[in-house]
């Protein structure tokens, strides 16, 4: 127990050391790639790119992800989109402000069961946990039982989420919401007794839906299913 216990330490500072909101600023570009000034960030962070007017008037440009050492690839930021509005046509400049861990103090928690919940939300008070009763409605309506990256990145862009934390087995991993790249893991305490499908949530049973024949059936190995997700590329 002991030896778990140090682990919870050293995992917590870990991810505790990769602060929400990093700043940094554009220095050249080359199409869609920028080097920025240097930036504690790990590889796969999203984040965005603000262009200032001036002191007061401020946008977001576009969406960035951290490739390389200070390197960002860019593209439209979707969060911001509007049907009935036109995309504004500015693109990312040198001097540009640049926000990586975008919005990670607000995350997703996807467990096999409610004790596993409860001591994941707990190890990690930092960040404010959106509960997963949520995404569990969200995917009823839609009649998908098998949550897909998609459906994941959908909701964190709609719910202002920058974090989501997979439980599978003895492992929890912190997940970029839109990169959807693993940042760094831990290990934990999981119960393999009362796995609950698709995870956790106070929605007991999400039905599949008998007209789209090319969607998702229901998941029967929670492990394998979340596990085999985060590996596709």
């Amino acid at each position: 127990m002991k030896k778990i216990f140090i682990f919870f330490i050293v995992a917590i500072s870990l991810f505790a050391s990769i602060k929400a909101n990093q700043k940094s600023q554009i220095i050249s570009i080359n199409k869609n790639r920028a080097i920025i000034k240097n930036i504690d960030a790990p590889t796969g962070s999203s984040g965005v790119v603000i262009h200032h007017f001036d002191k007061e008037h401020a946008t977001i440009v576009a969406a960035a992800k951290l490739i390389g050492k200070n390197e960002i690839e860019f593209k439209i930021f979707s969060a911001l989109k509007q049907e009935a509005l036109p995309t504004p046509n500015i693109k990312p400049k040198v001097g540009d402000e640049v926000i990586l861990n975008y919005l990670y103090d607000r995350g997703l928690i996807i467990s096999p069961n409610f004790s596993t919940y409860k001591e994941i939300k707990n190890l990690h008070k930092n960040i404010e946990w959106i509960h997963p009763d949520l995404f569990a409605v969200e995917l009823s309506k839609n009649r998908n039982p098998a949550p897909t990256k998609e459906d994941f990145k959908k909701f964190c862009e709609d719910y202002s989420i920058g974090i989501l934390y997979f439980a599978i087995k003895n492992r929890g991993y912190f997940v970029d919401c839109h990169s959807f790249k693993k940042l760094s893991s831990e290990e934990i305490i999981n119960s393999d007794k009362d796995i609950q499908t698709p995870f956790y949530s106070r929605v007991k049973e999400i039905e599949t839906n008998w007209f789209n024949f090319y969607g998702n059936d229901k998941i029967t190995n929670y492990n394998k299913y979340y596990k085999n997700l985060l590996e596709q590329k």
